[in-house]
């Protein structure tokens, strides 16, 4: 019997509580029991740095994977080039924060589990909607609510194109992961897609054909999200259901792209 603490949050509704234990759980069996796990240094630089990963300068000269969604070799993207993030704003709730550019937008979305009594920055289950300068919902950050897989039955084939280690005093440690994924779903027909997430370090290297929750663990009893949307490959003008894996790395070499993913490693627990 597992000696570790119930790390469900008393009162939560029953769908995020469900969706801790998921978290809760598939952290247990990454980490084999109750671990520790020793802080990274927090960095303090405005400047967002990619070393050693970064989108690759020539996106049409890079391999491309067969029929079955698997590269022979993923190349080792060339680093980007630091983004500056000194000017940009910050958003901050549930005692997490993260820098998002000043012609950027985060607004509140409509959110089933939210307690309607609240203010959206009291709730820790508001939904907050990253909108890019042209006003396209490109990413969704959720501080306190990770969404679970129920009822998901399709089968996935991934290739992480890129993963980037976030600095900072997490519980767990977290990367940013840009996936391309072949779904297949019984009866309908089969679909490629991207993500770009925040990701629980651990969690990344266990993902396979089956369902698995995007999530990071900042602080404890947090099961948090931050994931791009569909509008981050349509905004680009592809077919967010058929991005194939040469689209993906064009993707990659886009403006909101970089922009996002500086967002994302910007993440941090308030002290």
């Amino acid at each position: 019997m597992s000696n570790c603490p119930d790390a469900t949050p008393a009162g939560k509704p029953k769908t995020m509580a469900r969706a801790l234990g998921v978290a809760s759980l598939l952290g247990m069996l990454l980490l084999s029991g109750c671990v520790d796990v020793a802080p990274w240094a927090a960095d303090d630089s405005s400047t967002i740095d990619s070393t050693p990963f970064g989108p690759p300068q020539d996106p049409s000269k890079q391999p491309v994977a067969g029929d079955g969604g698997n590269p022979s070799a993923i190349p080792s993207p060339k680093p980007a080039d630091a983004i500056n993030t000194s000017g940009w704003k910050t958003f901050a709730t549930q005692g997490l924060s993260f820098k998002y550019p000043p012609d950027w937008n985060i607004e509140e979305d409509d959110c089933s589990n939210c307690n309607a009594t609240a203010k959206p920055l009291a709730d820790p289950f508001t939904k907050w909607d990253i909108e890019d300068a042209d006003g396209n919902e490109i990413a969704e950050f959720r501080a306190d609510s990770a969404t679970d897989t129920d009822g998901d039955m399709s089968t996935y084939q991934r290739t992480v194109l890129e993963s980037t280690p976030v600095k900072a005093d997490f519980l767990a440690p977290a990367e940013v992961v840009f996936e391309h994924f072949v779904l297949h779903t019984r009866g309908k027909e089969t679909e490629q897609k991207v993500l770009l997430m925040l990701n629980d370090a651990a969690a990344t290297k266990a993902r396979d054909e089956s369902p698995a929750l995007s999530f990071f663990r900042p602080k404890k009893d947090f099961g948090s999200q931050m994931t791009s949307s569909d509008d981050l490959a349509e905004e680009l003008g592809f077919d967010d259901d058929h991005v194939s894996l040469a689209d993906a790395r064009k993707i990659m070499a886009s403006r909101d792209y970089r922009l996002l993913r500086a967002v994302m490693l910007s993440m941090r627990v308030e002290k």
